[in-house]
């Protein structure tokens, strides 16, 4: 054996020994992790994934992220470690995980891909949601404010005949529902434009619900407060709503085509429930309670 061919062997043999080490970590790899790669890729992903706070120096902001998945990978084999990958609830989870990053990174797509609109369709648009532009206004409300218990459903259907608020306030007592008293206000900006048009269509002073965090409130407008806008912020603000409002539809219709030419069955009893139309709003405490 020649003196060359017995250093190779030596050197071939050392390396599988000490693991096929190669020196410090250098081009596209960050770092090594019991020999696994943390790439560049990786380590931006993690970046744009951790909402770095704006100015914040990016070698700093570069390794922070890389010692989150420093940990997580440690984390990760622990885990592996102890065979947790194998069992069925992680795998049920990791299928989701999988599943919702796909659709959603086709959804992400299919936003870039609506067009910028034209100035004929801001001016629409803004034209026919102008609660939230050029008549946008803080709603001054007298509101009771309650959480339902189980079952008050159906007793809660008396107040839809109460046409002041004094009135819901004193069936509710005898309910023996809790409630505040409180004055409120929200702006016309954040609920549906029909929405706003049901609560201005109602007779003066008479009370309607709403909705929202587990609550019920039931309302009575009482006043109104314009709010100043600013055209250059609110022609954005129109641009960014109106590309949403198209890309709604855009994916609403796609479902709908691939529903209608997907097979899909269902085992008895998992089957969806038929659609029904909703009824049209009445001018009583119930009347927006559809509102969000």
């Amino acid at each position: 054996m020649s003196k060359r061919l017995a250093i190779s062997t030596m050197c071939a043999a050392a390396a599988l020994l000490a693991g096929c080490h190669r020196g410090a970590p250098d081009g596209q790899v960050a770092a090594t992790v019991n020999g696994e790669e943390v790439t560049l890729q990786e380590l931006n992903t993690e970046i744009q994934a951790s909402n770095v706070p704006q100015g914040m120096d990016k070698k700093v902001a570069q390794q922070q992220a890389l010692q989150h998945i420093i940990d997580r990978k440690l984390l990760i084999g622990a885990a592996r470690d102890k065979k947790i990958d194998k069992s069925p609830e992680f795998q049920a989870q990791k299928q989701r995980a999988d599943e919702m990053l796909l659709a959603q990174t086709y959804a992400k797509q299919q936003l870039n891909a609506v067009p910028v609109p034209t100035d004929g369709d801001i001016q629409k648009f803004m034209s026919e949601h102008s609660n939230a532009f050029a008549n946008r206004e803080v709603l001054q409300l007298d509101q009771l404010r309650f959480r339902p218990r189980p079952g008050d459903a159906e007793k809660l259907s008396i107040i839809k005949n109460d046409h002041s608020l004094d009135a819901v306030a004193a069936h509710l007592t005898g309910l023996g529902i809790k409630f505040d008293r409180v004055k409120a206000g929200f702006d016309t900006a954040q609920v549906p434009t029909e929405v706003i048009k049901q609560i201005n269509n109602l007779p003066a002073g008479e009370p309607f619900m709403l909705p929202g965090n587990g609550m019920l409130t039931v309302n009575v407008l009482v006043g109104h407060q314009p709010v100043p806008t600013d055209q250059v912020q609110a022609r954005q603000g129109a641009v960014g709503a109106w590309r949403q409002q198209q890309f709604t539809k855009l994916i609403g219709d796609q479902l709908k085509a691939m529903k209608d030419s997907a097979k899909i069955t269902y085992q008895n009893g998992f089957a969806p429930a038929a659609e029904k139309k909703p009824a049209a709003p009445s001018a009583t405490a119930g009347g927006v309670a559809g509102a969000k």
